[in-house]
């Protein structure tokens, strides 16, 4: 599980370097009355792909992981929105991400609409623009009392324990 957290940890990088770049073409667009651009729809369907994904490997975690609900639910005596640790974990940290997801593919979505290419933008501009302050607003930054994860990212060392040069 260990690798589904560095990879859930990866896709969150590329995914706010992913959103970053939705918001700043979608408000260009948007100022500049331009037409849709092809590049831009590429870039915004990329977005909503890297979010549905981390999406997923995130719900894995929650069920699955470590301390995931189904495979070690809560210790004994621990009540779920009175503990901070789980309730961030289980509670605050997914239901954000999934408005947040929701908010990309709405973005996203403006592609298909039938209405004029700079309110498309507009709009992609807002729902990626609150996405992206929900998430973060939610990540579980160094230095977060109890819920805090370092921003490195840590590669498992397939290697260890078998060679040795003693």
């Amino acid at each position: 599980m260990s690798i589904l957290v560095q990879v859930h940890s990866i896709l969150r990088w590329v995914l706010l370097v992913l959103l970053i770049f939705s918001i700043v073409r979608s408000f260009i667009g948007w100022i500049k009355h331009r037409e849709l651009r092809e590049g831009d729809a590429m870039l915004w369907l990329f977005t909503m792909i890297c979010t549905h994904t981390t999406l997923l490997v995130g719900l894995i975690l929650l069920f699955f992981g470590r301390f995931g609900i189904l495979s070690s639910g809560l210790p004994e005596g621990v009540v779920l929105m009175k503990d901070s640790f789980y309730r961030f974990y289980w509670v605050e940290h997914p239901t954000a991400m999934i408005l947040a997801t929701i908010a990309i593919t709405l973005g996203r979505g403006q592609v298909k609409k039938q209405i004029t290419d700079p309110l498309k933008y507009k709009r992609a501009f807002w729902f990626f623009l609150v996405a992206l302050l929900i998430i973060l607003a939610m990540i579980p930054w160094p230095g977060r009392e109890i819920v805090g994860r370092g921003l490195s990212i840590n590669f498992p060392n397939p290697c260890r324990g078998f060679i040795s040069f003693s």
